[in-house]
């Protein structure tokens, strides 16, 4: 029974509609039939077609499930492929977020100050976290970071990303080309130097909380060299002592002969904004990247105060040289297959310790829901392409039989609380439901059309109330550790500023 309870994924996710394509392949929305949890699910094709990407691919995967933070979108689990050696696409399930910051950004031209210090918090303290860890992200942009009506954030998209494994994590000799343009950092633009430091991620954040502030992008650059005239525009010529330090000739070069420009205050680029985030932004968007601040430092900034609990932000040890050992080799597209495979069993832990122990296969064919999710999205991606909704194809008799699927020991002595959690789930989804347009008939999901101010309060009242999905997790597992913090102190902060903002608004 237990074999079974395992593999009875088939029909443990129920899907819904396509919330949003691109040439990775589709997400779709989904009910996790277990908990009644939504969850977004991650179709990738071809997986294998290009080495660069099925490394990408094994890279974030990897890094999401080494990296667990309130504050980084987390990957529950990962449909076991039919086959070991042959298959070609892999469903993803992660949390499901209802936008980016991205659309936030751009639907919502009333973002008030307590708004934009709760964002630059929950981005500094996930980057503490990661940085931490060893690893650089290298991609940080308004659409790599997920949103929530109730004003979480999260960071996606850690296929750019690099674990230092060295013995000096702050000299990495990776490539250059890394990050968006418009947010990438002035010593990644002219290849200033041949090493950089975490403060790549820090500028980036600055980029993303001006734009924050402001609503528009703070350095547009239409290519490298636009990219660093819009920068010291801004910040004025670097100093000689920095020019000095650059070693790309054709970089110093540039810089020498720029005319001179000198730094415009921020208090006139960012009229109306907070003085003290004004003074942190300064310290973020530091031309030089030895005068940024670390993610800690910045945390510890006055503009946090009272806000920021430094002993309690969840930690983490370096990422052991072992797990991205595969980085300092050349593979082959079977080499990742069997990468790739191997990563995905640490969700089956049934079927990892056979791995483990050396075994081909189980004693028997074990059911994938692989096959079953093929068909659906299928069936899905034809009819979002017309711009048509459609009921997905239901379970088919061939699949594992109900009755032997998704019995858990005890479940008779949580059925209770169990009911009372999907209720809850139930009042929680209610509340930051998307508004009605004037046809009766709700928005499609904010991955498309972003997440209007309104809804994004309502999220607030949600977590305050008694009843809200999220405070009955946390005060059911008061006994659950994570990263050697509990679960409840890692949200008291998060309860603790939408109770503040709350009052504000009422």
């Amino acid at each position: 029974m237990e074999f079974f309870t395992e593999y009875g994924e088939a029909s443990q996710y129920q899907i819904q509609e396509v919330i949003g394509k691109g040439s990775y392949g589709v997400v779709a929305a989904a009910v996790d039939t277990h908990d009644g949890e939504r969850v977004a699910i991650k179709k990738i094709n071809d997986v294998f077609e290009h080495v660069s990407d099925a490394t990408r691919i094994l890279r974030e995967i990897k890094l999401l499930r080494l990296l667990r933070h309130p504050n980084i979108v987390e990957i529950k689990h990962i449909m076991l492929p039919p086959t070991r050696r042959e298959f070609r696409d892999i469903y993803v399930v992660f949390e499901l977020m209802e936008s980016d910051l991205h659309e936030v950004i751009k639907s919502n031209d009333d973002l008030t100050p307590q708004h934009h210090q709760f964002f630059l918090y929950q981005l500094l303290r996930a980057l503490k976290y990661i940085h931490a860890a060893n690893v650089f992200h290298r991609d940080l942009k308004p659409k790599n970071i997920l949103a929530n009506s109730d004003c979480k954030l999260k960071i996606c998209d850690f296929g750019l990303a690099r674990a230092s494994c060295n013995d000096a994590p702050s000299a990495i000799f990776w490539t250059d080309y890394v990050a968006t343009r418009w947010y990438r950092a002035p010593e990644l633009c002219g290849s200033f130097f041949s090493k950089y430091t975490p403060a790549i991620d820090i500028w980036s954040i600055g980029c993303i909380f001006a734009e924050v502030l402001t609503g528009r992008p703070l350095f547009p650059g239409r290519n490298v060299v636009h990219q660093l005239d819009l920068i010291t525009d801004l910040l004025g010529t670097p100093s000689s002592e920095t020019i000095s330090r650059i070693r790309n000739e054709k970089s110093r070069s540039y810089l020498i002969g720029m005319q001179r420009k000198y730094p415009v205050p921020f208090s006139l680029k960012f009229r109306n904004a907070d003085p003290q985030a004004l003074c942190l932004l300064e310290r973020l968007l530091a031309f030089d990247p030895k005068d940024r601040p670390t993610a800690e430092e910045a945390l510890a900034d006055p503009y946090f105060r009272g806000l920021a609990k430094l002993e309690c932000e969840p930690s983490t040890h370096p990422i052991s040289k072992l797990d991205f050992d595969f980085e300092r080799r050349k593979l082959t597209k079977d080499d990742l297959r069997d990468l790739i495979y191997r990563e995905i069993l640490e969700y089956h832990p049934q079927m990892l310790q056979e791995y483990i122990k050396g075994g081909e296969q189980t004693s028997f064919l074990y059911p994938s829901g692989v096959d079953r999710f093929r068909q659906q999205f299928a069936h899905l991606e034809e009819n979002y392409s017309r711009g048509e909704t459609s009921t997905p194809l239901r379970r088919r008799h061939a699949s594992l039989p109900r009755e032997r699927v998704c019995i858990s020991k005890g479940i008779n002595n949580q059925d209770c609380s169990n009911e009372n959690r999907r209720t809850a789930s139930s009042v929680f989804w209610t509340t930051i439901s998307p508004p009605r347009s004037q046809d009766g008939q709700k928005h499609a999901y904010a991955y498309q059309n972003g997440t209007n101010i309104q809804n994004f309060w309502s999220g607030c009242y949600a977590k305050n109330a008694s009843t809200s999905a999220s405070s009955c997790a946390v005060k059911g597992d008061k006994g659950l550790k994570k990263n050697g913090i509990s679960e409840e102190v890692e949200e008291t902060v998060v309860y603790e500023v939408s109770d503040r903002l709350a009052v504000m608004r009422s």
